[in-house]
């Protein structure tokens, strides 16, 4: 059960791994789905808990998604898949993704004009304050140090909820610390001349975004900034909407908040590290809370690498237990990509791939869905499997 009685499930289930002979166990980020009220009546929110590491009490983070929702399948939400889980563990912050949409049976609202929208950012307000109230409780995090991060419509949310004059804010027994805003919608919010932050706020946007233009938060944030108020704005050159994704630019059709239906949305590599090492330094700042910012390194492990174990030679494709021809050749083919890498198998020779900061974490959990515990086979240039 959750602090406030609600069900708690266990999305992943199990360790990661087990590397027998090696080291000890890697006690890998477990992501639990949890249930609270919402502040707006009637409402069950369901989020999504990765608690921080360690014994000490630790700040913690709400997360926002936009206005496309959560992903669908909501296993994606863990700390080998998701991007910003595994920043903010990393750093040592406890992460909660809020689902406002799916308790209130809405999937996508991106397709909707912001005018016909039913679910606005004052109802999702209501459910920030319920999330900070739920970590409140949390025996792992420092109540004082609690920060809203949110993106698109997410990112306007944090703009709702960072309005200390807005329903429920003044009133509200426990307020975020910190709040960050990735290319939020700016038009309501610009018109609004009372307008005063309750914590210091970041907001950062593209400078082409022609779905949430930047204009207009740049004119919103410097007229706080003028009346001394603890905003930060960041604009991005050459950025469109969504640049800290992964994914390429292009042209999205069935966009409700442009005149004309289209909005160019996609990553770009240099404001996609830039805006993350950003928010951190500002959420150590304002948090008082140290982070390493090596934690944005893809190019070194997340954990210890484990001791090779001298089974085999790391170009000897024969050696692969109970390998057929088609893992061989994927392996061959794992061997050419660069570090960060991992392979594991499973004893009946299922074999996955991971590359980057959880590397070994990915591969382990992609092998284990074939249905068999698995353990790493081989990490860089060192081969770690040992015979069970």
């Amino acid at each position: 059960m959750s602090a406030w009685g609600g069900p708690v499930r266990n999305i992943v289930v199990g360790a990661w791994a087990v590397w027998v002979g090696l080291c000890s166990a890697m006690a890998a980020p477990v992501t639990q789905e949890v249930s609270f009220a919402s502040q707006e009546a009637g409402v069950t929110l369901k989020a999504y808990w990765t608690a921080p590491a360690g014994s000490a009490k630790a700040p913690a983070v709400v997360a926002l998604h936009g206005c496309g929702g959560l992903p669908q399948d909501r296993t994606t939400l863990n700390y080998a898949q998701s991007r910003y889980i595994r920043i903010f563990h990393d750093a040592g912050m406890g992460v909660l993704y809020l689902d406002s949409f799916g308790p209130r049976g809405f999937h996508s609202i991106c397709e909707q004009k912001p005018t016909e929208r039913t679910l606005t950012e004052a109802n999702r307000r209501q459910d920030v304050l319920a999330a900070l109230q739920w970590l409140a409780t949390q025996p792992e995090v420092d109540a004082s140090k609690m920060a809203v991060v949110g993106w698109s419509h997410g990112g306007q949310t944090v703009l709702a909820t960072a309005d200390r004059n807005a329903d429920g804010v003044a009133q509200a027994r426990i307020k975020p610390a910190a709040l960050v805003a990735f290319y939020p919608g700016c038009n309501v919010f610009e018109k609004q001349w009372a307008y005063s932050v309750v914590a210091p706020l970041l907001v950062m946007s593209g400078e082409l975004d022609n779905w949430t233009p930047a204009a207009t938060c740049k004119s919103r944030t410097d007229r706080l900034t003028a009346a001394k108020q603890p905003v930060r704005y960041v604009q991005y050159p050459g950025s469109y909407h969504a640049f800290d994704s992964a994914t390429p630019v292009v042209e999205r059709d069935n966009v409700g908040g442009t005149k004309s239906g289209k909005a160019m949305v996609g990553g770009n590599p240099e404001a996609r590290v830039a805006s993350a090492r950003e928010m951190l330094q500002f959420l150590s700042r304002e948090l008082a809370f140290p982070v390493d910012l090596a934690v944005l390194d893809d190019n070194v492990h997340a954990a210890p690498v484990p001791a090779p174990s001298g089974f085999a030679a790391l170009a000897n494709v024969d050696a692969l237990p109970r390998m057929s021809e088609k893992g061989k050749t994927l392996y061959r083919e794992w061997l050419e990509k660069s570090f960060p890498r991992a392979v594991a198998l499973s004893d009946k020779g299922a074999i996955a791939r991971g590359y980057g900061r959880t590397a070994m974490e990915t591969a382990i959990k992609n092998c284990e869905k074939f249905g068999n515990p698995c353990r790493l086979y081989a990490v860089d240039d060192q081969v770690v499997w040992t015979n069970p």
